[in-house]
């Protein structure tokens, strides 16, 4: 292997792995990854709420429970 031959396979490697992350950018994601995250994004909004109704039952169970003056 000769002198240059090391300094073009580096740049080549380089090009090429630049490419690969241009690529992966632009790649648009499949039915089953769009469904995923629709599927997370369901259970988070759903998990938001649940836990706004527990913490509004909560203060109405403080406000009964505290004692009249």
């Amino acid at each position: 292997m000769g002198f240059l031959d090391r300094f073009a396979r580096g740049r080549s490697s380089r090009r090429a792995r630049r490419h690969a992350a241009a690529r992966e950018r632009r790649r648009i994601p499949s039915f089953r990854e769009m469904h995923a995250r629709m599927r997370t994004e369901r259970a988070e909004s759903k998990l938001l709420e649940t836990e706004t109704r527990i913490h509004q039952e909560a203060a109405r169970m403080r406000r009964q429970m505290r004692p009249r003056r």
